[in-house]
């Protein structure tokens, strides 16, 4: 039997190299003559940049930068040279994940770090910037990776505002650079919100990120007022665009000023992965992620996952840490069987502790069904 194994990660717990890890221990434990085939899935957020290494054999270059608070660290970003290309993980230096609760407050987060990060790789001769930009900790319109890159953002006294949050609402003009910078930036984005407004960056993702109901009313209004600018002074419209609002706005910001494209950040790994070449005499493809629910239908890993077996007429089981879907919800997608690592006998907090032992299991514990469903 051949089986593929290609999840995204359990968030908080495994990353998907060791969710592959678990499930290819567990399914040999049951059989060891299982052909078995692991690729790491990512979309645009945490772990992209790790995953695009993976595949496609970059340089790690390391850059001195600020977090989203602006204390100094070492990040690191991924090098090509073969295409004059960086990949660059925005949650390296502006991520969510690096902040402790009581720090997360969107109206003071910056991406500048992320710029910081750009710019030096555009230094070192970058064309083409890969830029992931999931699981960040901000909602600033990406003023911050602008202002890293020469912009500056005047308020109603000719004032220069702190490229954060909170400064958008201020903005009365933008200054950019005397040059701007010769590069072309590639964003990986895995949803499709506007930059304001019901549907937009604040209302939709700052309270995950810190933010009260009076402040993301704020926040949505400094991303209005931002778009207000940018079509006053440039005539381009950021607002509405299908990506527009991801990561606090970043694609709106960034698409004001240079040159940007938006790709969904797992047909970027599906790419240079090159899963397609070898699935073709799969009997089974394995995928999952920490939680699987309605969201895993709009353009994240399992959905494309999903996609992919099923316009091959390939069985696909799914396995996660929590199961929110019915079974009819999970079998209308094509999904042949969909399990949950923990039986209920565990607490949330231990059952992510031991998330590694839990997949391994179930894993091993799904076998005999799987060959079943695929006839072997």
């Amino acid at each position: 039997m051949k089986i593929i194994i290609a999840p995204d990660k359990f968030k908080g717990s495994l990353t998907s190299f060791e969710v592959c890890s678990a499930i290819r221990e567990g399914i040999l434990l049951a059989d060891k003559k299982t052909e078995v085939s692991v690729f790491p899935m990512a979309d645009g957020g945490d772990g992209f940049a790790g995953i695009m290494k993976y595949y496609t054999g970059t340089v790690s270059e390391e850059v001195v930068s600020v977090d989203a608070l602006g204390r100094n660290i070492s990040s690191f970003y991924e090098s090509n040279a073969e295409d004059y290309s960086a990949i660059i993980e925005l949650a390296s230096c502006s991520g969510l994940a690096m902040l402790q609760t009581h720090e997360r407050n969107p109206l003071i987060t910056s991406t500048y770090g992320t710029g910081l990060q750009i710019r030096y790789a555009i230094r070192k001769g970058a064309k083409k910037i890969i830029l992931g930009i999931g699981g960040s900790a901000t909602n600033d319109a990406g003023i911050g990776i602008l202002s890293a890159l020469g912009f500056t953002f005047i308020d109603n006294h000719g004032n220069p505002l702190m490229p954060c949050g909170q400064s958008l609402v201020q903005i009365k003009k933008i200054i950019p650079p005397d040059t701007l910078p010769a590069v072309h930036i590639e964003i990986a984005c895995d949803v499709n919100n506007p930059l304001y407004g019901p549907e937009g960056a604040a209302t939709i993702f700052s309270p995950q990120k810190g933010a009260n109901p009076e402040q993301v009313v704020l926040l949505d209004k400094g991303l209005k007022q931002f778009a207000d600018v940018v079509l006053q002074q440039t005539g381009k419209d950021v607002s509405g665009f299908a990506g527009a609002g991801a990561a606090g706005g970043i694609a709106a910001g960034l698409m004001a000023f240079l040159p940007v494209n938006i790709v969904e950040g797992t047909h970027l790994i599906l790419t240079a992965s090159k899963i397609e070449k070898t699935i073709g005499d799969a009997d089974m493809i394995i995928t999952g992620e920490g939680k699987i629910d309605r969201q895993s239908l709009l353009g994240k890993t399992v959905h494309a996952i999903i996609s992919m077996a099923k316009n091959r007429n390939i069985p696909i089981a799914a396995i996660c840490g929590k199961l929110e879907l019915k079974e009819s919800e999970w079998k209308q997608w094509g999904v042949s069987l969909a399990v949950e690592i923990n039986d209920g006998s565990l607490a949330e907090e231990e059952s992510m502790q031991r998330a590694y032992e839990l997949v391994l299991k179930k894993a091993e514990w799904m076998l005999p069904l799987l060959k079943e469903i695929s006839g072997q």
